[in-house]
């Protein structure tokens, strides 16, 4: 799968689907990822979103130099390891996994497993919400 983005002054736009459809868009493939950062032009995150078969896990173990990353199940499940920790992953778990930390994940055996990938450089949050967050006097254009 190939996703574009409608990019515009200030922000971009892609549509990836429905999750059920994402490994049909890859035929032969079995493992179907796409990378957001180039796609919608991030500059402080990378992300990705992942569709695993049934029993396919991924490839290799790894660890980061310097970021930590959050991986969110979005349908399906697995299973994650964390160093020597084995966890258990459903629709809507979250995992926030330490750069240090050596991982791999597994898809159950009944289904696909789809999930988003968020990356961030470690201790780099230097403000959210309410410290970042401004109200903007914009009237809504579905009114």
């Amino acid at each position: 799968m190939r996703l574009t983005a409608t990019k515009a002054n200030g922000f971009a736009h892609a549509d990836l689907g429905a999750f059920s459809k994402f490994l049909e868009d890859g035929p032969g493939e079995k493992i179907s990822k796409q990378f957001l950062r180039d796609v919608l032009g991030l500059t402080g995150v990378e992300m990705s979103i992942t569709s695993y078969p049934p029993d396919v896990c991924m490839p290799f173990f790894h660890s980061h130099k310097q970021n930590e990353e959050i991986y969110l199940v979005l349908k399906g499940s697995g299973k994650m390891q964390l160093d020597n920790n084995l966890i258990d992953l459903s629709e809507g778990s979250i995992v926030r996994v330490d750069s240090s930390v050596s991982r791999n994940l597994k898809c159950g055996p009944d289904e696909d497993i789809v999930f988003l990938c968020i990356q961030a450089k470690t201790d780099s949050l230097e403000q959210c919400n309410k410290g970042d967050g401004k109200r903007e006097n914009t009237a809504p254009l579905w009114e």
